[in-house]
């Protein structure tokens, strides 16, 4: 064969390869928008909140519905009539994995009696948190006109800080909405909670930075290489065990399926995500994940230790990649369609970090932390859910930069060969 025949058929391999991609890439798409219209039609319409009436409105011998989702409760009084003695709303609150609804019930005077969860999707170890730490008893007695916000007249839950504003959130949203509709003169006071921007947000700020400056330096430089062990080192310290956020499949789950959480308490969020965006956008490199992911930079360290290798055999590299490109597509679908991202998220970061976890994800997890001492990252490199997702952003950096790069090298109407 001449060279021409061996261009022309690698070319065709080339083109048949493209095709077979963007087909596999529309196939995944169709998928993933039909798993969403299953989740978003398979939600209930109403929520049971009369099985509930009895928890929050303890007086009430009857509970009668009004407009905008109100709800009286009456109470026979001596001389056989029946009075007011309260009233309930539901109130709806982003968590980690999806929306929270509880039922609140106030007095006449719009101070909370009790509080009762009716609905959630959240992971159930963040209930189980919030319930051995009494979280809620704290709301009972609160007014209407209170901030009820966490950190302030509030205590948080750590490990479950999503699922705790979340909580706050609902709760706040009812009360509100009960004293706006039942309590005559009622002033409601005006959402101005103050952004929560505290140590762990400038230090994820400070990682995004230090990372993008030292990613520049070149390769073989001391002062990049011993910089990047500092970093991986915070992000343990930091982001792992002290403030437990790192990043998990149900965070980007949990925004695909529409659940935003309130960016007052939870700017850290919006900055994680948003920093992997813009900075794997401009550079092509994503910072979390090879510098201060706390679960990646654990593997590393240990693999240090033994000097492990990275383990990519060249007859099956390809099909563990497409295994674990395989096994993020599965959770993200099971994730969009059961609407409970916390259920489809399998990382044992947590199991690590606040010693939480099923049997399964302990299992994981030590599998994991022993395979790390012979494969470099095997985590990394063959399971995880977020390396697939990240990689997409590069993908689409890639062919932006290429239609730009085509767009700018055509000649000019104008110009002469």
């Amino acid at each position: 064969m001449d060279k021409a025949a061996l261009q022309n058929t690698i070319q065709a391999r080339r083109a048949r390869q493209k095709r077979r991609q963007t087909l596999v890439s529309l196939a995944a798409f169709a998928i993933l928008v039909a798993a969403w219209l299953i989740g978003y039609l398979g939600q209930s319409g109403e929520l049971p909140l009369s099985d509930y009436f009895a928890d929050v409105l303890p007086q009430a011998e009857r509970v009668e519905a009004g407009s905008n989702g109100l709800f009286t409760g009456f109470a026979a009084s001596a001389d056989g009539s029946f009075s007011v003695v309260g009233y309930a709303m539901a109130g709806i609150g982003s968590g980690y994995g999806g929306p929270v609804a509880l039922l609140v019930g106030t007095d006449t005077a719009g101070t909370i009696l009790n509080v009762a969860v009716v609905q959630h999707v959240e992971t159930p170890n963040f209930f189980r948190q919030l319930e051995d730490s009494d979280y809620y008893s704290q709301f009972i007695g609160a007014r209407y006109d209170e901030a009820l916000t966490i950190g302030d007249d509030i205590d948080g839950v750590s490990g479950a800080t999503l699922s705790s504003e979340a909580v706050a959130q609902s709760i706040r949203l009812a009360v509100r909405g009960i004293a706006a509709q039942a309590i005559p003169n009622a002033v409601i006071p005006p959402d101005n909670r103050p952004i929560q921007f505290g140590v762990p947000e400038v230090t994820l700020l400070a990682l995004f930075i230090v990372s993008f400056f030292l990613h520049r330096i070149r390769s073989r430089s001391p002062f990049k290489k011993y910089g990047r062990w500092v970093v991986m080192a915070a992000g343990v310290i930091m982001l792992g065990f002290i403030f437990n956020k790192p990043l998990t499949l149900a965070n980007v789950i949990s925004l695909l399926a529409g659940y935003f959480p309130d960016w007052h308490n939870n700017l850290y969020w919006f900055l994680l995500l948003g920093g992997i965006i813009v900075v794997t956008s401009i550079q092509g490199k994503n910072p979390y994940c090879s510098w201060f992911c706390p679960f990646g930079a654990t593997q590393e360290f240990l693999g240090s230790l033994t000097g492990a290798k990275a383990y990519q055999p060249r007859q099956i590299y390809s099909k563990l990649q497409w295994l674990q490109r395989g096994l993020s597509f599965t959770a993200i679908v099971l994730g969009l369609a059961l609407r409970q991202p916390g259920a489809a998220s399998y990382e044992p970061f947590g199991t690590l970090f606040n010693l939480e976890g099923s049997w399964p994800q302990w299992v994981l997890l030590i599998l994991i932390l022993f395979g790390s001492l012979v494969i470099y990252r095997p985590f990394c490199n063959y399971l995880c859910p977020l390396d697939p997702v990240v990689s997409y952003i590069g993908e689409v950096r890639h062919w932006v930069k290429n239609l730009w790069d085509k767009k700018n090298a055509q000649p000019t109407s104008g110009s002469i060969s």
